[in-house]
């Protein structure tokens, strides 16, 4: 029986590549997002790749909708071996003395509160299974800040703690939790806030030259997934081009 992986956040870019890359390991799929039309574009450019993915719709920050999708997903599949959180994203920016509460809210919520909601709806399963994998996904700014971007730097360096704490608690289980925190990769959404000129320069600035691609996220999730990290938990994989050493 192929194990069964569910993706938060899967019709963005990073989220396609991880399920892209987890298909290649054999998983039956489900991506979670909350832009309808976006998930069900996702899904039928997979199936013409020959990769069925189911796809549910869900605000990931609300507790009630949360319980209801993982309890529909579990109710079909019986099992839950992975879960990889991507959803989130920055969203705002603001200097910290002008930065309107609740878009410090939306921020937590569609980041931290989005992760802790989707790694409770999975906690009992997992450890009944006595199996399971979560990879969480971070950022390198929980590590060095960003300027106008509290709020962010706050939810992702949030993940970490969380990650490490749940580790801690579900390693006597034999679950393993894990985070990757990406450095500069080149997605739509981050390339629009630049011009060509202002990309270049800022490129510069990572040791390697050049920013990360989203399939660079996805061997990291792959890897952190996989029997080959078997002794692995509690721990941060770096994918950053030397931005952050750690």
């Amino acid at each position: 029986m192929n194990k069964l992986a569910i993706v938060t956040g899967g019709a963005g870019n990073i989220g396609q590549a991880v399920v892209a890359r987890l298909a290649k390991d054999n998983y039956r799929i489900v991506i979670l997002d909350m832009n309808p039309d976006a998930g069900k574009a996702v899904v039928g450019d997979f199936a013409k790749r020959g990769v069925d993915l189911d796809f549910h719709c869900a605000n990931l920050s609300d507790e009630a909708a949360v319980k209801a999708t993982f309890a529909a997903i579990i109710a079909k599949h019986g099992r839950v071996d992975l879960l990889v959180n991507v959803a989130g994203g920055s969203f705002y920016r603001h200097k910290f003395e002008d930065f309107p509460l609740d878009h410090w809210r939306t921020i937590i919520d569609a980041n931290l509160t989005a992760t802790f909601l989707c790694c409770r709806a999975v906690t009992v399963l997992m450890k009944n299974q006595k199996a399971g994998t979560i990879v969480n996904i971070s950022s390198d700014i929980a590590y060095s800040g960003g300027e106008n971007r509290s709020a962010y730097a706050a939810a992702k360096a949030g993940i970490l703690g969380l990650t490490r704490t749940l580790a801690l608690e579900l390693a006597p289980a034999g679950v393993r939790v894990n985070a990757v925190a990406p450095g500069r990769i080149e997605t739509t959404k981050v390339r629009s806030h630049y011009t060509d000129e202002e990309w270049t320069k800022s490129n510069e600035r990572i040791p390697l030259g050049h920013p990360g691609a989203v399939e660079d996220v996805a061997e990291a999730v792959a890897y952190l997934a996989s029997d080959g990290a078997k002794h692995v938990t509690g721990q941060t994989m770096h994918v950053n081009g030397g931005r952050i050493m750690h």
